[in-house]
């Protein structure tokens, strides 16, 4: 969670990209337009002398004037699926944004009346960047889909009111028919598809992301970079080659293959002949391990002599199903790709094992051989899942795959 965390405020710093000057006083007279977010999802009414910025999100919404002296913005946080991860509360949202950016004075604004947000906050702020001080005008509000941020900010010349930012504010209005389009293609995933996903679906819910979506993520621009980073740095998979040996090397190694010849070491040294109760005391006598790790082993052990390689190879199929997505995402294969491979491997899944406890106690098993740490928060996630409104794993387990792309 503190990953995803650190994401978010990272995100959060992108407002000093906009918010570098004051809000003034004077009355602004101007003819009014209308923009639309990138993604289509929301609009707003502005200065029609104002050009579009990118601010490298596709839900995200930044205008300013020639020579950057005025500026203002719309960031949008979905409540579910947002590649920054999803926030509890607009409450949460203002406390990042406050705590990620070096805002001072804050002092309550006149709060704009819009029919489309509700719990709408106003608030003024000092920031300081580079040693320039400036005034900024913000506001929050949420919506069932999601919460919103509406910031303001203008030149030394204090020619603005709160009065324009006001009827901006006032304009915004999300677009029904976009949002509707992009929760029915959700909720629109055949059962095998959500089969998929259930696979894979803690780490999808730990990233803030949706898991009633392939991968988490709409396939956009976006997604992709993020794919290819995420790809790169933890895997060093960069293309399509890279992407064939990642997933060949989980389906026929993995980390179940050095699991398996552990145990098969442990066997060797006479452990399957001491009582189950006194082999992490026999372990720990015998080998250089810590009393903890000791335990580990003789746990694992018991588990191996009931299900031999597929005691830890659920923790396999379940990255090469994550990877597959994250191929999907970032281009590297198609869609349809991504789907025969991960049929295929899911089809191996239920034949190794019974339920979804079955399949995730090997998942855990095999993380715990990988990261050498407990699993507990891992299970924690797991039950806090299936206890959800939308529990992924709510589909059957023995859900009869079938090719339907």
């Amino acid at each position: 969670m503190k990953k995803l965390k650190e994401m978010k405020k990272a995100a959060l710093v992108l407002l000093s990209v906009l918010l570098l000057a004051g809000c003034g006083k004077q009355a602004k007279i101007v003819n009014m337009k209308e923009y639309v977010s990138p993604d289509g999802t929301y609009s707003i009414e502005a200065d029609e002398s104002y050009t579009i910025t990118d601010m490298g999100m596709e839900s995200w919404l930044g205008l300013e004037t020639s020579g950057g002296l005025e500026s203002l913005g719309v960031m949008q946080f979905p409540k579910k699926g947002g590649i920054l991860g999803s926030f509890a509360s607009l409450e949460e949202v203002i406390g990042l944004m406050e705590e990620s950016n070096d805002l001072s004075e804050k002092k309550e604004m006149p709060k704009p009346e819009n029919a489309n947000l509700s719990g709408i906050e106003a608030y003024t702020y000092k920031m300081t960047q580079d040693g320039y001080s400036a005034e900024v005008c913000t506001v929050f509000g949420e919506t069932d889909y999601a919460y919103y941020l509406l910031m303001y900010s203008e030149s030394k010349v204090k020619r603005n009111s709160e009065d324009y930012f006001g009827k901006v504010c006032a304009s915004f209005k999300e677009n029904a028919e976009v949002i509707e389009e992009k929760s029915a293609s959700a909720a629109d995933l055949s059962d095998t598809i959500r089969w998929f996903n259930a696979s894979n679906s803690m780490l999808i819910y730990v990233n803030g992301w949706d898991y009633q979506l392939y991968g988490g993520l709409e396939a956009d621009e976006t997604s992709m970079e993020i794919a290819k980073q995420v790809l790169d740095n933890s895997w060093g998979v960069t293309d399509k080659t890279s992407a064939d040996e990642t997933l060949e090397w989980l389906l026929t190694e993995g980390h179940r293959t050095d699991f398996a010849g552990e145990m098969e070491y442990l066997s060797e040294c006479g452990i399957d002949q001491v009582e189950v109760s006194e082999r992490a005391a026999f372990l720990y006598e015998n080998f250089e391990v810590t009393e903890e790790q000791a335990q580990m082993y003789a746990d694992w052990y018991g588990k191996y002599e009931e299900s031999f390689e597929d005691a830890a190879s659920g923790w396999d199929y379940n990255r090469a199903l994550s990877q597959l997505a994250n191929f999907y995402l970032a281009g590297y294969y198609t869609l349809e790709e991504a789907l025969d491979y991960s049929l295929n491997i899911a089809e191996m899944i239920q034949t190794s094992f019974d339920s979804w406890d079955d399949y995730m106690e090997s998942y855990f098993t095999g993380y715990e051989y990988w990261a050498e740490e407990s699993s507990e928060e891992r299970r924690g996630v797991y039950t806090e899942l299936q206890n959800a409104g939308d529990n992924p794993f709510s589909v059957d387990f023995k859900t009869k795959l079938e090719r339907s792309w």
